[in-house]
C-alpha cells in the first residue's frame, strides 16, 4: 500500500487556462553517465555509473525502437531497472530508458506473448501475476493488461488468481508447443510444482488472450523437501505427509538440457547456494522427472550462490546460442552474495545440447562501480589540490555463510574507497586509490558511512564513520604529504558519543560558528545534532537535539525503518540548504535552515526530480539511498552523487533550474471540491468528491506537464471513480475535472 500524500494545491483557470507558472525549483539535475572513473590500472570503468547490482533478472527487449533487442536488467533490491543498449558485440548503459517501465516487484520476465514481435511484461503483484502489454511505437511504451492472471483451478467453477508469491520465480513458456504461453508455478505451500495450461489457442486460435486452467497439481512427479532443498522423485503427490508445509521461495528454468524433446528443469531454493537439474524422462504430455544434478553444471564449476540462485537463458554474446546467467533471488538484504552476483556461462555447445562453462562471476557490474551492498559517496578535496575528491562507504562485502539447521547467516565486511579526481577544474576524472582505505575492512564492521572535516585543527582532512552499531570511528589524517593519504590508528568510541545504530553521519557546522558540528541521521528516520561547544583543536560535541528539523522520512506504508542520511550543504551566498535520502530511496530538500535550529523544517521538495525527455521524474535510485553535492565541474552547479543499497552510485549533472510548472496557488471555490488519491499513484488514480454541494463530475482529462493531453475519461455524472494511470511514464502530471455545472478544477499528482 502506498501512503496518501496530497502533494499540492489545485490551480483553477477559468476560460483558457496555462500549465507553467513563474519561477523556478531551486536546482535542476540530468542524470549523467559522461563522467569517466579510471580503476587502479588506469583502465577505465564501462558503466560506473550504472548504480550496481546485487539480485538480478535479464531479458530482452527493443528499448530505442531501432529493431535490435537490447539488455534489461532488474535488480529485486530496490526494483531498479537498468537498459543497457546493444551496440555491435557490446553494451551501452542507457539509463534514459529506465523510466518508460512500469513499477514492477518480485519479479520481471520479458515475453512476447501476443506475438507482435514486441516484449510484454510479466511480473509479481499481490499473490499473483500482473502484465503490461507492450505497446510501443516510435517510443518505449506499455499498458497494463491484466491485474492478475486468472486461472481455472476445478472444472465447472470461475476462474481465480493463479498464485505465486514474491519470493518465486516461475516459469512462463509454452511448455505443450501449441503457440502460446503456459505456467509452472509452486502451489500455495510451495512444495508441488502445478501446471497450468493456456487455452488461448484452443478458445480463440491466437495467443493473444491469457485464459488458464490447471492441468497437472503434480508436473513432472517430484517434490521439494519440507525443510530442505532435496527433491523427491516419482512423487504423485497423492500421499500426505505428516508435515506439508514448506518456506516459500525456489526459482525455476525450464529448458531442454539433453536434446530429447522435452523440457527439463533447473531450481534454486531459498537458503541455499546450489541450482538442481531435473531431467524429464516422461513424455511431451506427462512430464516425469527421473534424474537429478544437485551440482549443476557439474562438467564445469557449478552454481555455488547465496541465496537462491535464479537462472536464465539468454544469448549474451550473439553466437546463436543461449548462454546462461545466475543471481542470487533472496528478497532479504543480507542473506546474498552482492560483489559477484552475476555469473555467465556461455554456452560453448549447441542450442540442443547446452554446454555451459563459468566465464565471469560479475558480468557488467565488473564495469561498474560496484561496492557490494550500500554505497555512501561523500565529495570532498582530500589532498589540498582544489578538485572534489570522492570517497564512498558501505554496507559490507559479502564474505562467508553459515548454516544452522536449515537456516543461514551470512557475513560482511564493510571498507571505503577512495577514488582521487586526476582531471582538471571543468573535467572531472575520477581515479581509484583504493578500495579499502585506511584497511578498514579488517575489523569486520558493516554499515561504515563516511564523513570528512578537520576535527582537530592541524588544517587536514580527518575521516570520522557512523556504523551499524551505536558509536563512531575517528580517522585522524596524518599524512606528510598530500601525494599520499594515510590516517593513524582507528579510534574506536570517539568521544564515546552514544549514537543511533546505522548513524549516518556529517561534519558541518550547522550554527555558523566557525566549530564543526556532528549531525547523524539513523535508522528510525530522524536527525540529530551534536553542537561543538570545544574550540577547533578540541572539540566537545553536545547534543542539541534528536529530532533536528522534527524530520522523520519514515513511511510505514513502507518499512518500519527510515534510515535517514543528511546531506548538508550551502548555496553560493550562504544558505544552508538539505537533502535528506531514505531507506523507501526518495529524496526530500529543506531550505529554511538558518535561525530554525529548534524549530520544524518545511520540505520544500517532498521529492527530489530530474530532467529527462522534457519533463522532470522523482529521483529513485533504489532503496537505501545516500547523496553527496558538490560542483565537481566548477560550472555554478551543484552536481550529485546518489548512492543505493545494490552497491552502486549515480551521478546527476546539476544545471538550470527547470520551470515550477505546477502552480500552488489556492483558487478553489468551496462549491467545487474534489480528492484524489493516492499521490503519488502507481496502477489507479481514485477521486471523490469531498463537499456535498460539489457538482458531479462530467468529464477528466490528463496532461502531462508538456501540456500534451494523456487521458480523456466521461464519467457521467459520478461523484467518485477511479483512473488506469498504469501505463504512464513515472512523473509528474495534471488532473482537469470538468463538472455538471461547468466548473473546472485541477490538481496534480505524482505517477510512481
Amino acid at each position: 500500500m502506498k501512503r496518501v500524500i496530497c502533494i499540492g494545491i489545485v490551480l483553477l483557470i477559468f476560460g483558457c487556462w496555462n500549465l507553467f507558472s513563474q519561477g523556478l525549483y531551486d536546482y535542476g539535475f540530468v542524470k549523467d553517465v559522461s563522467i569517466v572513473v579510471l580503476r587502479a590500472d588506469s583502465s577505465p570503468f564501462l558503466y560506473p555509473f550504472a548504480g550496481g547490482m546485487n539480485s538480478m533478472q535479464f531479458g530482452w527487449l527493443d528499448c530505442d525502437r531501432d529493431g535490435v533487442k537490447d539488455l534489461v536488467a532488474f535488480d529485486v533490491h530496490g526494483a531498479r531497472v537498468l537498459p543497457f543498449l546493444k551496440k555491435g558485440n557490446g553494451y551501452e548503459y542507457a539509463p534514459r530508458y529506465a523510466h518508460y517501465f512500469p513499477k514492477m516487484t518480485g519479479f520481471m520476465q520479458l515475453i512476447d506473448f501476443d506475438k507482435d514481435g514486441k516484449e510484454d511484461i510479466f511480473t509479481y503483484h499481490e499473490a499473483g501475476i500482473k502484465v503490461y502489454r507492450n505497446v510501443s511505437t516510435t517510443s518505449l511504451q506499455f499498458e497494463l493488461f491484466t491485474e492478475q492472471i486468472l486461472s481455472v483451478y476445478n472444472p465447472g467453477r470461475n476462474p481465480i488468481n493463479l498464485f505465486c508469491t514474491e519470493g518465486d520465480y516461475i516459469v512462463i513458456r509454452d511448455m505443450d508447443g501449441d503457440g502460446d504461453l503456459d505456467i509452472l508455478a509452486f502451489w500455495s505451500l510451495g512444495k508441488y510444482v502445478d501446471y497450468h495450461k493456456n487455452k488461448s489457442m484452443e478458445q480463440y486460435g491466437n495467443p493473444a488472450h491469457l485464459t488458464f486452467e490447471l492441468e497437472d497439481r503434480c508436473w513432472g512427479l517430484f517434490s521439494e523437501s519440507n525443510e530442505y532443498n532435496a527433491i523427491t522423485l516419482n512423487d504423485d503427490c497423492k500421499k500426505t505427509p505428516v508435515k506439508t508445509h514448506r518456506h516459500t521461495g525456489s526459482t525455476m528454468l525450464s529448458f531442454d538440457e539433453n536434446g530429447n524433446g522435452l523440457p527439463d528443469l533447473l531450481l534454486g531454493d531459498m537458503d541455499y547456494p546450489n541450482l538442481i537439474l531435473l531431467t524429464n524422462g516422461g513424455s511431451v504430455n506427462s512430464a516425469r522427472m527421473v534424474s537429478k544434478d544437485s551440482l549443476f553444471p557439474s562438467y564445469d564449476t557449478p552454481v555455488r550462490l547465496y541465496s537462491m540462485p535464479c537462472p536464465v537463458l539468454l544469448d549474451i554474446d550473439d553466437d546463436g546460442l543461449e548462454d546462461l546467467l545466475v543471481s542470487p533471488f533472496d528478497l532479504a538484504l543480507t542473506k546474498s552474495e552482492n560483489k559477484e552476483s552475476v555469473w555467465l556461462y556461455k554456452n560453448t555447445g549447441t542450442q540442443q545440447h547446452p554446454h555451459f562453462v563459468l566465464q565471469t562471476k560479475s558480468f557488467l557490474q565488473e564495469n561498474m562501480l560496484d561496492f557490494g551492498s550500500g554505497a555512501y559517496p561523500v565529495f570532498y578535496d582530500m589532498d589540498g589540490d582544489g578538485l572534489l575528491d570522492l570517497l564512498v562507504g558501505n554496507y559490507g562485502y559479502y564474505d562467508s555463510t553459515t548454516t544452522n539447521g536449515y537456516s543461514i547467516t551470512c557475513y560482511y565486511s564493510a571498507a571505503v574507497a577512495y577514488f582521487k579526481n586526476t582531471g582538471s577544474q571543468s573535467n572531472p576524472v575520477f581515479s581509484l586509490i583504493t578500495e579499502d582505505l585506511a584497511n578498514l575492512r579488517k575489523w569486520g564492521y558493516t554499515s561504515l558511512i563516511p564523513s570528512v572535516g578537520d576535527l582537530n585543527g592541524d588544517g587536514k582532512p580527518d575521516i570520522l564513520l557512523g556504523t551499524a552499531t551505536n558509536h563512531l570511528i575517528y580517522l585522524e589524517n596524518n599524512s606528510v604529504s598530500s601525494n599520499t593519504l594515510t590516517f593513524s590508528s582507528p579510534v574506536f568510541n570517539y568521544k564515546s558519543l552514544s549514537v543511533s545504530d546505522y548513524a549516518a553521519v556529517q561534519i558541518f557546522d550547522l550554527d555558523k560558528d566557525g566549530l564543526p558540528d556532528l549531525i547523524t541521521g539513523n535508522r528510525n528516520g530522524t536527525i540529530s545534532c551534536y553542537r561543538n561547544t570545544g574550540t577547533i583543536t578540541n572539540p566537545t560535541f553536545t547534543l542539541l537535539t534528536d529530532n533536528l528539523g522534527k524530520i522523520n522520512v519514515r513511511d510505514f506504508d513502507y518499512s518500519y525503518f527510515g534510515y535517514a542520511t543528511p546531506c548538508f550543504f550551502r548555496t553560493n551566498t550562504g544558505e544552508t540548504r538539505l537533502f535528506v535520502a531514505s531507506e523507501k530511496g526518495a529524496i526530500a530538500y529543506y531550505k529554511d535552515i538558518d535561525n530554525n535550529l529548534n524549530g520544524a523544517f518545511s520540505p520544500d521538495v517532498d521529492e527530489l526530480f530530474f530532467m529527462a525527455d522534457s519533463a522532470i521524474f522523482p529521483i529513485r535510485e533504489g532503496i537505501r539511498t545516500a547523496i553527496t553535492v558538490g560542483d565537481i565541474n566548477n560550472d555554478g552547479y551543484p552536481d550529485m552523487i546518489v548512492g543505493n543499497y545494490a552497491g552502486g552510485v549515480s551521478f546527476y549533472k546539476g544545471g538550470k533550474p527547470p520551470k515550477r510548472t505546477l502552480a500552488v496557488t489556492d483558487m478553489i471555490p468551496a462549491t467545487a471540491s474534489v480528492r484524489v488519491f493516492p499521490n503519488p499513484a502507481m496502477e489507479w488514480l481514485y477521486f471523490r468528491c469531498s463537499s456535498p454541494s460539489t457538482a458531479p463530475v462530467k468529464s477528466v482529462y490528463i496532461y502531462d506537464i508538456m501540456g500534451r493531453c494523456r487521458l480523456q475519461k466521461e464519467i457521467n455524472g459520478k461523484k467518485e471513480g477511479a483512473i488506469d494511470v498504469s501505463s504512464f511514464a513515472t512523473g509528474l502530471y495534471i488532473i482537469k475535472f470538468v463538472f455538471d455545472n461547468d466548473t473546472r478544477m485541477m490538481r496534480k499528482f505524482l505517477k510512481d
